[in-house]
């Protein structure tokens, strides 16, 4: 609902509805991006233009390289050197 009504500012009712459903019942997960073109299709208002004065502020705050990733994948089950696998 909550949805629905924050989509109502920018479309009809009937396809805030719609779209309210597929935003929010497992049609995208946190982890999937929506872009820009696809936000478009989907009748959401966005744009990629950025005011020059966004850009002069986050100059103002460069972010870290970051060299290694934060997590990773072990596609196996993980054993200790030595440790039996469970029965």
């Amino acid at each position: 609902m909550l949805v629905r009504d924050l989509l109502l500012e920018h479309m009809t009712l009937d396809k805030a509805e719609s779209l309210a459903v597929s935003l929010s019942t497992g049609t995208w997960t946190h982890d999937y991006a929506i872009t820009a073109e696809e936000a478009k299709r989907l009748g959401l208002p966005v744009t990629t233009e950025m005011p020059r004065d966004v850009y002069e502020l986050m100059r103002l705050y460069p972010q870290p390289t970051r060299t290694r990733p934060s997590v990773e994948y072990v596609p196996v089950p993980y054993r200790r050197p030595g440790e039996s696998p469970p029965a």
